[in-house]
């Protein structure tokens, strides 16, 4: 048999040996003398119990694994760039047998290995961190302070079994950070980070926060979410309205920004009134170069009568998970007409499209059908300021006639200076659409109208 794998440069085996767990490195090391040392050696680690967390014996077995490989690591001298760590509690032996005491802070011998692994791949210089933590019943907040120069992105998420507030000492002091991503699951308590001079901060992205009461940006209160990040170049914040402090600060840097809000199950958008998020899309609007929105973001905004602003900064603009029924085109018009410089324009049920990936973009059967209620004759009394500066347009379809197509043929027809118009639907769809709309796309000769088809999901 052929060793391969052997003929490999170095540069290439460290990326492929950076796709495996440490338990996969554990077993390739005993090999050979040049896999053993490249399995020590791979900058990038992860580490991932996941699947040895329904057995004490195999679970023990693992974190030895681990500390033992962690310790020739450090004895070779070896830096990890790249650090991930994916460790459920749950299944512990703490947790089996029930032993924590309500009111016990002290980290059990688990817990207090993990923080030791963490703290050494820090202290050592990585990059890249990523801790994705499965916390266990009583579980105290044990995660101390760290602090480092060296680590420029920070992935942290926390998911757990039980009702019970995220870590409130998890303290960050990474000056040279440049990416941050958090994400929670169930936290419903206020979520307290506190981070220490973040002028290098470009990427900013919130997931699933349902837990804060407070973001205020950027002066430094406690019992609230504060930063401080005048590079700041991305924004993402999926989750709920929270309660939003404006302050003053300078978003001159901000390329993208994203809001994903929706209402909590059982929610009425009355109880979110005095949230402040209608003081976050504002600032957004006037510094982001491209702003995306998802479409119930918009929605609870325009029934807090918040889309009063006239928005004049914003170029590029996308609208996800929009089918255009009856219900949600006012609502949509509401938002564009506060609109005068739109140049780029994306409308679909997906994530923004990218049209070199179009084909791996698939299109849910489950989506409700478009209504044939607003024409093309209505679209066209809304006076939409931004249609004379279009320039690039994708709207996604759902029929062969319907709002959608009715907003195709308004682009066409009064949009003077679009240079491209992509139509995203099914297959199916195509010929149909094509010949309802090639009147129109005969009149705008200097458009380049294309399709990108969404193959139908089962």
């Amino acid at each position: 048999m052929d060793d391969r794998f052997s003929a490999l440069s170095e540069q290439l085996s460290y990326r492929i040996l950076s796709l495996l767990n440490i338990d996969d490195l554990g077993r390739l090391m005993l090999v050979s003398r040049r896999c053993k040392s490249l399995c020590v050696s791979v900058p990038s680690l992860t580490i991932d119990n996941r699947n040895f967390i329904h057995n004490l014996i195999s679970r023990q077995f693992f974190i030895l694994l681990v500390d033992n490989f962690l310790v020739q690591r450090a004895t070779s001298g070896t830096k990890t760039l790249q650090f991930t760590l994916v460790w459920s509690f749950i299944g512990s032996r703490c947790d089996q047998k029930k032993k924590r005491k309500k009111g016990d802070k002290a980290p059990d011998p688990e817990e207090s290995l993990v923080i030791k692994w963490v703290s050494k791949a820090i202290s050592d210089g990585a990059e890249r961190v990523s801790i994705n933590i499965v916390r266990q019943e009583g579980m105290p907040d044990f995660f101390p302070v760290f602090y480092s120069k060296s680590v420029k992105e920070i992935t942290f998420c926390s998911y757990y079994n039980f009702d019970s507030g995220f870590p409130q000492n998890l303290s960050l002091g990474f000056p040279m950070l440049e990416s941050l991503t958090l994400q929670s699951s169930r936290s419903l308590s206020i979520f307290i980070i506190g981070i220490s001079d973040l002028h290098s901060l470009k990427s900013l992205y919130l997931y699933d926060f349902s837990g804060p009461r407070t973001i205020s940006i950027p002066n430094p209160i406690m019992a609230s979410f504060w930063i401080s990040c005048s590079a700041l170049q991305d924004f993402v914040w999926y989750g709920y309205p929270v309660k939003f402090r404006p302050y003053e600060q300078n978003w001159s840097h901000l390329k993208f920004a994203a809001l994903y809000l929706t209402l909590p199950p059982g929610s009425e958008v009355g109880s979110f009134s005095k949230s402040g998020v209608e003081h976050l899309l504002p600032i957004l609007e006037s510094s982001a170069k491209f702003l995306r929105l998802h479409f119930e973001t918009i929605e609870i905004l325009f029934k807090l009568g918040h889309l009063t602003t006239q928005v004049d900064a914003v170029r590029n603009l996308a609208i996800d998970y929009c089918i255009l029924t009856d219900e949600q085109v006012p609502i949509i018009v509401s938002f564009l007409k506060k609109i005068s410089c739109l140049v780029t324009f994306y409308l679909t049920s997906s994530p923004t499209i990218d049209h070199g990936s179009c084909e791996d973009v698939k299109l849910n059967v489950a989506v409700p059908d478009e209504v044939y209620g607003f024409n093309v004759e209505y679209w066209g009394t809304r006076e939409l300021m931004f249609i004379d500066q279009l320039k690039k347009a994708t709207v996604e379809v759902h029929g062969e006639k319907g709002n959608g197509v009715e907003l195709v043929k308004y682009m066409l027809k009064h949009a003077g200076d679009l240079e491209y118009l992509t139509v995203v639907c099914a297959p199916s769809l195509a010929s149909g659409i094509s010949e309802r709309l090639s009147v129109f796309i005969k009149d705008a000769a200097s458009t380049k109208f294309n399709f990108c088809l969404k193959p139908l999901t089962k």
